[in-house]
Order: C-alpha cells, then sequence, then structure tokens
C-alpha cells in the first residue's frame, strides 16, 4: 500500500503539469498599461489584442478616451505573460439602425444588438505592430500606428 500512494501522487502530479493546471513560472501574468495613439493622436474606444508569439496567448483591452488601456489576460487576470506579441487594433463596430418604422420591441433582441463588423486599424505600410512584455520594470506601453 506504501508503494501504491506516492505512483498515485507522481501521476496525479504529472497530470496536472502536463494539463497547465500548474503553471511554470514563465506563464507569470504581470501587469500591463500603456497607451495607443495614431500618428500622435489618442485612439479612444478601440478594442486591442496582445497575442503572444510563441504560444498564442492572448491578452486584450479596450482605450478610454485618451487612448489609454490596461490589459487582461484570457485567464481573467490582468496582464499579460512576458515575451514578444503582435498586436491587433479594431474600431468597435456601430450599432446597426433600426429599420423605418421599427420599434425596438418589435424586433428580436438579437436583431436589436447587431453592430456593424469590427474594423481593423494598421499602420499605413501595413507592417506588424509588435510589443515585447518584459518581466522586469515597468511595462507602460505606447503604441503609435503610423
Amino acid at each position: 500500500m506504501k508503494k501504491i500512494i506516492p505512483t498515485f501522487l507522481i501521476v496525479f502530479v504529472s497530470v496536472l503539469l502536463m494539463s497547465g493546471c500548474i503553471r511554470s513560472e514563465s506563464e507569470k501574468v504581470i501587469p500591463v498599461t500603456g497607451t495607443i495613439t495614431q500618428n500622435g493622436k489618442p485612439l479612444a474606444d478601440v478594442r486591442i489584442v496582445f497575442s503572444k508569439t510563441d504560444t498564442g496567448a492572448m491578452s486584450f483591452a479596450e482605450t478610454d478616451a485618451d487612448g489609454h488601456f490596461t490589459l487582461t489576460h484570457t485567464h481573467g487576470k490582468s496582464g499579460a505573460e512576458p515575451g514578444k506579441y503582435h498586436v491587433s487594433v479594431f474600431q468597435k463596430g456601430k450599432p446597426i439602425p433600426l429599420p423605418a418604422g421599427k420599434k425596438p420591441e418589435d424586433i428580436h433582441e438579437d436583431e436589436r444588438n447587431q453592430t456593424t463588423p469590427d474594423i481593423p486599424i494598421t499602420n499605413s505600410d501595413k507592417s506588424l505592430i509588435e510589443v515585447e512584455i518584459t518581466q522586469s520594470g515597468q511595462n507602460n506601453t505606447v503604441i503609435d500606428i503610423k
């Protein structure tokens, strides 16, 4: 019986490690704030997605009126994992107007809440927006789309 318990623990811990339930120190999520501008002017009310280049891990945010943002990791924690990222920026879709003569209560909720597609915002030369998040130091990212 004594041999079964240690074997069970080894198998249990191995399964947890393989499933990702125990995260390594390199996957630590750290706070990240920033500002996004286009040609030096703040981009208000846009969506930002940071996609880690090696693992695909993602963090996201929306900007305020001054282009400021605070990232949230897909696991719900505030921040991002250290590493290199490709950044995607989107102008949020606009609500689709109601058809003429229709009242909101006449339209199914799914149709009332429809918006136009998000519009990607890119550098004028279509180059990727790249950012590196470091494990130490201040992670206050400034992104200027040209």
